[in-house]
């Protein structure tokens, strides 16, 4: 049986991705329609009755082992230092977390296991959810990660700027969602580097070598990285094409800087059979589907 008091990081992801300019301050200015599906990571809070500003971080689950060699270079325990900083906490803390998503794979696992961790010590502390106002989000985009902000929501949301601009989805895009309502999440267990693509962004053409098919809302799978993403990672490719051949599938594309690739459905039944379609395929590949939370 799941702990109640186990926090949700839910997967992220980039239904569409347009970068607008690199800022002087060396991030981006985006436009992203995002959403978040019902898989996650898990975290969980204990305060110890010591006073000394210990954290301890204890990382599990399938893929923990890699992050749990150096728990201090993990965003979570720079996320719980912040906030402890933030709000002079001299209590000693363990945090756990079952790390259950891919890493490095373009759907936030790391901004949603940070953001998890602060809705979490915001109930530990009793400190006021109002605390985190447009001043504080910005803080927190530029000093811990730009995607923690949306994170916060883990809804349907539209970013803007580096990520601390957030508001509704479109209506039209939001119709969509409702009545595409599960997805499909398609990663080859090729980590990618977010600063690389980035890096290599200038160096190649912005268009996709997959176009999407359904021209009912083409924003959805148009990210302007993933044709630097598809050179680095052949595979992104690959993961596509398996999606687009899938039985009722109504629009796919690339998460973030991937490698992560995604695909809507209308219902579970359809997003289940693919999902086992795709794994017999690749069974090496990680390959989840779930429902969208709107």
């Amino acid at each position: 049986m799941q702990n109640l008091n186990n926090e949700k990081a839910f997967a992220k992801i980039n239904l569409s991705l347009n970068i607008i300019n690199k800022r002087d301050d060396g991030y981006h200015n985006l436009n992203s329609d995002i959403v978040f599906a019902n898989i996650y990571d898990l975290i969980s809070i204990k305060v110890l009755k010591t006073n000394n500003r210990i954290i301890d971080l204890k990382i599990n689950g399938p893929f923990g082992n890699k992050l749990a060699r150096h728990p201090k270079q993990n965003i979570v325990y720079k996320t719980a230092l912040y906030f402890m900083k933030k709000y002079n906490i001299s209590s000693d803390i363990i945090i756990s977390l079952n790390k259950k998503l891919p890493i490095a794979s373009g759907i936030g696992g790391g901004s949603a296991d940070a953001a998890a961790t602060l809705r979490k010590l915001i109930k530990v502390f009793n400190i006021n959810k109002s605390i985190f106002d447009k001043n504080t989000q910005i803080e927190i985009a530029k000093k811990l990660g730009a995607d923690i902000p949306v994170c916060l929501h883990s809804s349907s949301l539209n970013i803007k700027s580096i990520g601390e601009k957030i508001a509704k989805l479109p209506i039209n895009l939001k119709k969509t969602i409702v009545h595409n309502n599960y997805i499909i999440l398609v990663t080859p267990n090729k980590p990618i580097s977010t600063k690389l693509v980035f890096n290599n962004w200038y160096r190649h053409s912005h268009l996709t070598k997959i176009i999407n098919i359904k021209k009912n809302c083409p924003k959805i799978g148009i990210n302007n990285l993933k044709s630097t993403s598809e050179n680095i990672e052949y595979s992104i490719i690959i993961a596509q094409k398996l999606l687009s051949l899938q039985s009722g599938i109504k629009y796919f594309g690339m998460s973030g800087s991937g490698a992560t690739c995604f695909g809507l459905f209308k219902n579970k039944i359809l997003a289940k059979k693919a999902e086992n379609k795709i794994r017999c395929i690749r069974p090496k590949w990680w390959v989840k589907s779930s429902s969208i939370i709107i």
